[in-house]
């Protein structure tokens, strides 16, 4: 029982913390706010951070992830944002753009991937050790006998 309600934590955990990320780097992105000014620099960045948590969210959500289809859906939503930002005035359609949305997408799903291996592993060992199973027997000089 502590199993499950510690997964849910942790996966909770960590859809919080990547889509506040997310929503933070989406906000740099699109803001026009006269307190940002360097954003327009760190575009492409915002874009990885973007799609990095997109993807990372995407996969962590799934039971069994679907790794294809996952990939083939963040690149199609990367190439009509894209697209769409050439009919909008201030924007323009970048390839740029696109490979690093590409490459946030790739690198959120890996990391992702591996952070579900190493929770799921962690959360094997603690529920082993609250069987019992990771504990070692003294063995004294009369338990032979």
């Amino acid at each position: 029982m502590i199993e499950a309600s510690m997964k849910n934590l942790l996966y909770r955990l960590a859809f919080v913390i990547s889509m506040i990320l997310w929503l933070a780097s989406f906000y740099l992105l699109l803001s026009s706010h006269p307190y940002i000014p360097s954003v327009r620099n760190m575009e492409h960045g915002v874009h990885f951070v973007m799609f990095f948590g997109l993807a990372f969210m995407t996969t962590c959500a799934q039971k069994r992830p679907k790794i294809v289809l996952t990939l083939a859906l963040l690149f199609l939503f990367g190439g009509i944002s894209e697209i769409a930002q050439h009919f909008i005035p201030p924007r323009t359609c970048d390839p740029i753009d696109f490979a690093e949305d590409v490459v946030g997408s790739i690198a959120g799903l890996t990391t992702a991937m591996v952070w579900m291996t190493l929770l799921k592993l962690f959360l094997r060992s603690v529920f082993w050790k609250q069987l019992g199973y990771g504990k070692t027997k003294a063995v004294s000089h009369q338990d032979l006998a």
